[in-house]
């Protein structure tokens, strides 16, 4: 076969691939175009939008089937052209597809800058290691373009962007991204159209090596890479970006999306992606401040009342938001134990909104705060590699039985599998463990069904032994999304004067949660046993615009942080079968229900806990958005003019030696004296 046959073959191939792609385009938009338009009826806007996304459809296949030849010098020059464009073309697109084609040119000058500069040096990187032009143009745009892509259906579906932690989590959205309807709007889908064409464009330009020697070729891959590698020393891993004012908000990521573009907020987020050492640390200075606070001798005589601990996924209270009316009260045994007998009741503040459960849990399990880890990173993902104090040991070392964690969804979501017996579970029972077999509501296992585990092993327990017993799940009943409908799923709640049928299901899932803590407290009240039962929302649900709008009016995305951090309140209750100190807290965060839990039972105290209860008096709330001192006044974590700084400080101090220094964690002080 001759040059001129396998150029042929090679145009039939590329013409063939085209066509295929044009035709899932065309079958796709036949089957959701009314979603794709985003109008209730067709009217000009539509027809408007209908010829740019066939003008651009067409223009893909047009560029493909059309054949462009021109002299060599021609073509050269259209290469180069082609590949100098391309970061401003994918930039456009990136930001089309995060709906911030508005702002574009609002963008900081500097910021503009540095994001052409990112994807050009991508390219040149591309271009040197597949030695085409037309190749690294179209891997690097797709590589960006289809990232922005992904990035706002990630944004729609737990209210936050996509930042670097979020790849090591990657498994676990993979598989709750099967539960979403995924469906591509009219930004997404005119933005993968143009993708489209615009890839077109280049492999319809003659595209020979850019280098026909392999010793030049290897030098330009090798030059890339060093120059990769120093640029993103000097750029991402450093304070450049901070030092310019171009910063990460906590509160509001895709703010930061919007305001510096989509690349440079992610190159952001990877410099917050690794915690930094405190100012100032070191074991002796942390050995100085724990000096200060000594661990409890564990009382092997005690009596010690079973504790069952549940955090309760998405588990939340929306009145804290603003007023609304349903048909009927969808949490009224839980708003009962504030003024009940033997209940502390109060509301927490959570790290997390709308998704990542799992620092939660690692706030409550450890006392640490996600305050002082770099914002949106996943605790579990990142930083719990090795045995780690926590209740669960403390448990063991009072001499509580059990010790098993429940968690019906898949085992290696957070790395749970892994992380659990680093927390100190003897056993972790999940949808995958033999015999499991739980009643379901929508796609889920109810709060019931998890609660019969627990209980099923308490009583087997009983057979042999009257030792406390410990009990731990992270439920699953309430997981989004909420706007899918499920025949083995009864609507008991609507909202009345608002439009929101994901919130009737929302709120109706919690209905069902307050119901099924009640029948696990009557359980209970038989048992002539003392037994805790202490239950906390994760965190707040990642709510529908028609309700926030309703509900907190439409300034709500103003918020400042004080106000904004009514999207981080959940309700938590300790309730017990026997006498304890009835109780409200107003407000606390998740670091300090553990010590709060440990008050209340009469448990022995470590070092670490006694330091919070300390802490607690001058800083009753801290989080990773912020923290609360008793002046009422909210703060920035990292503000030195906080008459709270330097206790704030030390807590951080402690933690990294907890956390990040566990070869020189000073011996004692997180756990129990035995």
């Amino acid at each position: 076969m001759n040059n001129s046959e396998k150029n042929i073959n090679r145009q039939k191939l590329k013409t063939g691939f085209c066509l295929f792609i044009a035709v899932i385009f065309a079958v796709y938009f036949a089957l959701n175009w009314q979603y794709i338009l985003i109008e209730e009826s067709f009217n000009k806007t539509s027809l408007i939008k209908l010829l740019i996304l066939t003008v651009t459809w067409l223009a893909g296949i047009g560029f493909n089937l059309i054949p462009l030849h021109f002299p060599d010098k021609i073509t050269k020059i259209l290469q180069i052209l082609y590949m100098l464009v391309t970061p401003f073309v994918t930039f456009v697109l990136m930001e089309i597809a995060v709906h911030n084609l508005k702002n574009i040119f609002r963008i900081r000058k500097l910021a503009w800058a540095y994001n052409i500069i990112v994807i050009f040096l991508v390219e040149f990187l591309l271009i040197a290691i597949f030695n085409r032009i037309s190749i690294g143009v179209a891997v690097c745009t797709m590589i960006f373009v289809i990232f922005s892509v992904v990035n706002w259906f990630v944004y729609e579906f737990r209210g936050v962007p996509i930042i670097a932690s979020d790849l090591a989590t990657a498994g676990t959205a993979l598989d709750v991204a099967g539960s979403y309807a995924i469906r591509f709007n009219f930004a997404s889908f005119f933005v993968l159209l143009a993708l489209f064409a615009f890839i077109m464009i280049g492999i319809n330009i003659a595209s020979g090596p850019v280098f026909k020697k392999k010793r030049y070729w290897l030098c330009s891959v090798a030059g890339m890479l060093v120059l990769s590698v120093g640029f993103t020393n000097t750029f991402v891993m450093s304070d450049f970006l901070k030092n310019r004012d171009i910063v990460l908000r906590m509160f509001r990521p895709m703010s930061t999306y919007h305001r510096y573009g989509s690349v440079l907020a992610f190159c952001n987020s990877i410099y917050y992606a690794t915690p930094e050492k405190p100012e100032g640390y070191s074991v002796k200075a942390a050995e100085e401040i724990a000096s200060k606070y000594s661990s409890d001798k564990v009382d092997i005589e005690k009596e010690r009342p079973n504790m069952f601990v549940i955090i309760n996924e998405a588990f939340s209270d929306l009145s804290v938001l603003g007023d609304f009316e349903t048909n009927e009260d969808y949490m009224p045994f839980i708003r009962s134990l504030k003024d009940a007998d033997n209940c502390i009741t109060g509301t927490s503040y959570s790290s997390v909104l709308g998704g990542m459960t799992a620092n939660t849990e690692f706030e409550f399990l450890t006392e640490n705060s996600m305050a002082f880890l770099p914002p949106q990173s996943v605790s579990f993902q990142l930083y719990v590699n090795s045995q780690l104090p926590t209740l669960t040991y403390t448990a063991k070392d009072e001499g509580y039985v059990g010790g098993k964690a429940v968690h019906l969804l898949n085992p290696n979501n957070y790395r749970r599998n892994l992380v659990y017996p680093y927390l100190g579970f003897e056993d972790f029972i999940n949808i995958d463990t033999e015999g499991v077999n739980p009643q379901l509501i929508r796609k889920y296992a109810t709060d019931e069904s998890t609660y019969d585990i627990l209980l099923k092993d308490y009583e087997k327990y009983r057979e042999t032994t009257d030792a406390p017993y410990y009990g731990y799940t992270m439920t699953i009943q309430n997981h989004s999304p909420y706007d899918m409908d499920y025949d083995n799923y009864e609507e008991r709640i609507k909202l009345k004067d608002i439009d929101a049928p994901d919130m009737d299901q929302y709120l109706s899932l919690i209905k069902y949660s307050d119901d099924y803590f009640k029948e696990l407290t009557e359980y209970f009240e038989k048992i002539d046993e003392p037994t805790v039962i202490f239950m906390v929302g994760d965190h707040q649900p990642n709510i529908s615009d028609e309700f926030l709008n309703a509900v907190c009016g439409k300034k709500w995305k103003k918020w400042g942080s004080k106000k904004m951090m009514k999207r981080y309140a959940v309700p938590f209750v300790i309730w017990a079968n026997y006498d304890i100190e009835e109780q409200t807290v107003e407000k606390t965060s998740m670091n300090f229900l553990q010590t709060i839990l440990t008050e209340a039972t009469g448990g022995e105290m470590t070092g670490y806990q006694k330091f919070l209860q300390d802490f607690r008096e001058d800083v009753p709330v801290i989080t990773s958005m912020g923290y609360w001192g008793k002046d009422g006044k909210f703060y920035n974590i990292s503000d030195k003019d906080s008459p709270y700084y330097e206790k704030v400080h030390e807590y951080s101090i402690l933690q990294y030696n907890n956390l990040m220094d566990s070869k020189h964690r000073i011996s004692g002080f997180f756990e129990l004296e035995k």
